[in-house]
């Protein structure tokens, strides 16, 4: 129902009014009989009006002026209709400067107040459809910046636009909800009835983030699979909803969830990261927790109670068959504890027990070959390269494959591959410089790790690569400030930079001014 409020300092105008037609019929509700604008205005201050019917010539306060003061103050975006008894053009182009819908003559006929109850639900309902179509786009870009911050690939801008609704909070996790793909009642469904059934959960999803449904993103498909919606927790979620812990939030949430779809989903939550801008993390830990189709809560735990999940020997075994490289044992190792994991019980808890105690033992392989070495950048790095290339299914053969991989490093770790290659790497970089050079591209060019040939760069030549290639670029840079005239856009993709801004913030990091000032000072 449409609200209406009626003003008129004359009794029988506004019982009149009232009774003329069968306001409910035409889907009005008579909200308000007031016989003031100053009674009008504390009544639209307090609740959503639609239309306001308000005579023209009342004591203290015209109806006019009533109009101008909300239009003005932004009271209210109700639509006014004037009354009056005033056959005057100066008060209809008065009314019509303030946006006033209509201007009726008094006595009101039926039919005239019919046509403006029609236009008023015309307009209504446009209203509503550019808000909801607004709404959507605003959740499309929020959702787009968001997936560039989840892939780990993103601009200082996307940051910025999300930061506007998420503000400055401590905490965030990103949540995988999915159908289950491996139960039999969703094998047999359609292609169109997945994506109805999608749809259906994304609207469910909606309920529990009121005002905050951006927060969920319709087939965000981290996994480039599949069925799914993403969220983006934030802490202050579950203290709006009154829950004791973040904990008990996400298991009465996961468990609602699952309640009210009435068909098989998988809930996955990511493990909590500090800043927006390392959510990619946490939907790293989902992909991981993806391969043993159970929920993680992200916190670390005691491992003394893993033998009541996997046989620590098993786990050990694979271990050994990383450390020197059996690829089939590896294969087969993997498979013997992830079959153990989905016979088991799948406690959250346990199975995340399971990957810290498997990544803890993996880096102390790499530790035992260098003791020097960056345990974390080491991890980070593999973690990456396993990201950008494959995503984790319900078979496990991608943490296999991080697995393979991790053998493969440890061996060149043995070897010592990398120190042969570095000084053609250098050369490389001096010649090629302006290309888009990678330590991904150039690791597959020299058949080195890139882990491990980021670790010996950094050792070798004392900074990053990154940080390496930027000065080589900018000392080409300084060579044409000084002789040559070309503008400085110009000189900047000469170097390698196709971001302007970019160039610009580098130039000043390393040489305390633009370059504009730079070659202005030196010339």
């Amino acid at each position: 129902m449409l609200k209406v409020l009626l003003v008129d300092d004359e009794p029988f105008i506004l019982q009149g009014l009232s009774v003329i037609i069968d306001w409910s019929r035409e889907g009005f509700e008579i909200v308000g009989k007031v016989s003031n604008s100053f009674e009008a205005l504390e009544l639209l201050q307090k609740e959503k009006i639609d239309l306001v019917i308000a005579d023209i010539k009342m004591p203290k306060m015209t109806g006019l002026e009533l109009l101008e003061k909300v239009r003005r103050e932004k009271i209210s975006d109700a639509y006014f209709v004037i009354l009056s008894g005033y056959n005057d053009f100066g008060y209809v182009r008065m009314a019509l400067q303030n946006e006033c819908l209509d201007y009726m003559p008094k006595p009101v006929e039926q039919s005239e107040l019919l046509n403006v109850l029609n236009k008023v639900r015309e307009l209504r309902a446009l209203d509503s459809k550019k808000r909801e179509d607004s709404t959507i786009m605003e959740r499309e870009v929020f959702a787009k910046n968001m997936l560039s911050v989840c892939c780990g690939k993103y601009r200082s801008d996307n940051v910025d636009f999300i930061k506007q609704y998420l503000g400055q909070g401590s905490s965030f996790r990103y949540i995988s909800v999915e159908l289950d793909a491996g139960a039999e009642e969703i094998k047999l469904l359609t292609e169109e009835e997945k994506r109805r059934l999608q749809k259906e959960l994304y609207q469910k999803c909606l309920v529990f983030f009121p005002q905050k449904e951006y927060l969920c993103i319709f087939d965000a498909s981290i996994r480039q699979e599949g069925y799914d919606v993403g969220i983006i927790f934030t802490e202050d979620v579950f203290i709006e909803w009154g829950r004791a812990s973040e904990q008990e939030y996400l298991e009465a949430f996961s468990r609602e969830l699952k309640e009210s779809v009435g068909f098989p989903v998988i809930v996955i939550v990511g493990s909590k990261v500090k800043d927006i801008e390392e959510i990619s993390d946490s939907c790293k830990s989902v992909l991981l927790a993806y391969s043993f189709r159970g929920i993680d809560m992200g916190e670390n735990q005691n491992f003394s109670l893993m033998d009541k999940l996997v046989n620590k020997q098993t786990i050990d075994a694979l271990i050994r068959a990383v450390k020197v490289n059996d690829k089939e044992g590896i294969e087969h190792g993997y498979y013997m504890i992830f079959e153990e994991l989905r016979r088991g019980e799948l406690d959250a808890r346990m199975i995340n027990m399971v990957v810290n105690y498997l990544m803890f033992e993996l880096l102390h392989l790499a530790s035992e070959q260098d003791e020097n070495i960056n345990q974390q950048e080491v991890f980070r790095l593999i973690n990456e390269s396993t990201f950008e290339q494959i995503n984790m299914d319900v078979s496990g053969k991608n943490m296999t494959k991080l697995l393979l991989e991790y053998g493969d490093y440890l061996m060149q770790l043995r070897a010592n591959q990398s120190k042969g290659v570095l000084s053609q790497i250098e050369a490389d970089l001096k010649e090629n410089f302006r290309e888009n050079l990678t330590l991904k591209d150039l690791s597959k060019k020299y058949f080195v790790n890139a882990a491990y040939l980021g670790q010996s760069f950094k050792k070798q030549y004392g900074e990053a690569f990154k940080d390496y290639l930027n000065r080589i670029r900018i000392e080409a840079a300084v060579e044409l400030l000084l002789y040559s005239d070309k503008k400085i856009y110009e000189i900047a993709e000469e170097v390698g930079y196709k971001d302007m801004d970019y160039f610009i913030n580098k130039f000043i990091a390393l040489k305390g001014c633009t370059p504009a000032k730079f070659r202005k000072q030196v010339k």
